[in-house]
């Protein structure tokens, strides 16, 4: 059984037992969750079964990310407000705003393509993995991201903020490409905040997967990462506490793999 599958059953179950035993989570809310977690569930049976390559390594594992970020958004209760402003003090200690209304029309673009670039990141950064990489393993490949992801997504429950930029009156800078990312969130986001932050995790996790390729390979895809993430954090789409720790959850299930 692939280990990405394993670590799928684990965190299905978890969420199903979160979801019968949270408090304060409405009865629909419940139901929505457990189902969402045995459809995760079947997809990471379909994968200790499958013996296609394609199906297994290259079809299963995003479906399985994706079931697993949208069942987390079914325990969201309400926002902790004493968490929230928390992480606001935190950004203006940081002056993330004031940074992010300096940055000259094109680097603010640039930001918001590469926080939506993180979506074909993971793609890009597995074919390298096996192309490129010093010792391929995809099992490996996949396990790093979907275990990251899940520390991510399964503190939803004990951490329940929204996005800076719903709790900020005006975008943080003037950008076309940002009504792109804005409309995608729209229509396939939970609609909350997750922290650690899943952009910035995926993002890192990728390029540490890949840094065993050629210099400039790696050079690229770090390049990548820190793009994601100053986009995630100055786009006011994440705080910076939330890209931090992403940032550490994968280093850590990283060196833990």
């Amino acid at each position: 059984m692939p280990r990405w599958a394993v670590a799928s059953v684990l965190y299905f179950v978890y969420i199903a037992i979160t979801a019968l035993l949270l408090p304060r989570l409405p009865r629909p809310a419940q139901i929505k969750a457990c189902a969402a977690a045995a459809g995760g569930l079947l997809l990471a049976a379909l994968g200790a079964y499958a013996d296609a390559f394609w199906l297994r390594l290259l079809v299963l594992p995003p479906l399985t990310l994706l079931a697993a970020y949208w069942s987390s958004g079914f325990l969201w209760v309400r926002p902790m407000e004493r968490i929230e402003q928390f992480f606001v003090r935190t950004d203006r200690s940081l002056r993330v705003t004031e940074r992010a209304a300096r940055m000259p029309r094109v680097v603010a673009e640039l930001l918001e393509f590469a926080y939506a670039g993180v979506y074909p990141l993971i793609p890009i950064a597995f074919a390298i993995h096996l192309l490129l990489g010093r010792h391929p393993d995809p099992d490996r490949f996949w396990t790093v991201i979907l275990m990251t992801d899940f520390i991510c997504f399964g503190m939803l429950p004990w951490i329940q903020t929204r996005p800076p930029r719903m709790l900020e009156a005006r975008p943080p800078w003037t950008s076309r490409f940002r009504a792109f990312n804005v409309r995608l969130l729209g229509e396939t986001s939970i609609g909350v905040n997750t922290v650690p932050s899943g952009h910035a995790a995926e993002a890192c996790a990728a390029a540490l997967l890949v840094s065993t390729a050629p210099l400039p390979v790696a050079a690229a895809m770090w390049t990548a990462a820190l793009g994601v993430t100053a986009g995630a954090v100055l786009g006011r789409y994440h705080f910076a506490v939330d890209a931090l720790a992403g940032w550490a959850i994968a280093l850590a299930v990283w060196m833990a793999l």
